[in-house]
């Protein structure tokens, strides 16, 4: 298990000022934020890959804002899977349709198996894996939806980025993690105090068992890369990503 930072913790900095800071901190690697860090304005692709290197950090994942299932895949995903390339990332991140599993229509629910079909293939021919986020407004926004959705798709370099969800009970996130774990090849991290709150905190605060969510990756083999998406905003950024990092470093011993 490695551990990264995603770039979109710091969002407002250019992408090679968050990559160095990573760096200096110690994480493995970054995921790359998929807007404002790869669009030319705080960053391009190839520059982020020349620091990566020069920095000897690894770029696991694309962090795109592709949803397969809505009018917009088609036109978008070679674009999106050009960027993946000169990164030279190991997944593009997406995100499943834009209905949430439970109210969605039949019809949506197939195209985006059909679209993250025709993606994971596209994708392999690059050497590429995609990894579809839990999240809310989505069809993965609950567990039961998150597993049909990877089963059905059901292709070998298409996995789910499982994140807590902060609406989620400590014993909800402890038994979907056991639950997903297998499933999942990429996984984002952050936290606040109380199950519902806004406002974020250090891992060491979170209100689930962050140990146990360690430990299950753990026992599933899972050998992809935790990111640290988001940290506390109340004190220095890099005290707070060297703090986070510090801990699960603990955990993961």
């Amino acid at each position: 298990m490695h551990i990264g930072l995603c770039t979109i913790a710091d969002g407002e900095s250019p992408v090679g000022e968050v990559m160095r800071e990573a760096a200096a901190a110690g994480y493995d690697g970054v995921e790359i934020w998929g807007r404002g860090h790869v669009d030319g304005t705080n960053g391009t692709p190839d520059e982020a890959r020349r620091t990566a290197i020069d920095l000897n950090l690894d770029i696991p994942t694309y962090g795109s804002y592709l949803r397969p299932g809505t009018p917009e895949f088609a036109e978008s995903y070679e674009a999106e899977l050009e960027i993946a390339t000169a990164l030279d990332a190991n997944l593009v991140r997406v995100w499943a349709g834009n209905q949430e599993y439970g109210v969605h229509d039949p019809g949506h629910w197939k195209r985006t198996v059909s679209d993250l079909r025709e993606l994971a293939t596209a994708a392999s021919e690059r050497d590429i894996g995609v990894t579809v986020e839990k999240h809310e407004g989505t069809l993965t926004d609950d567990g039961a939806g998150a597993r049909r959705l990877i089963e059905r798709v059901d292709e070998p370099n298409c996995g789910l980025n499982w994140q807590p969800l902060f609406g989620m009970t400590s014993d909800a996130i402890r038994a979907e993690v056991e639950d997903l774990a297998p499933l999942s090849n990429n996984v984002h991290i952050q936290a606040v105090p109380e199950s519902g709150a806004t406002t974020r905190c250090a891992l060491t605060d979170a209100f689930f068992d962050v140990e146990h969510v360690v430990r299950t990756l753990q026992a599933a083999d899972f050998d992809g890369y935790v990111n640290v998406e988001f940290v506390r905003d109340d004190i220095d950024f890099v005290r707070a990503i060297e703090a986070d990092l510090d801990y699960l470093r603990s955990l993961a011993r």
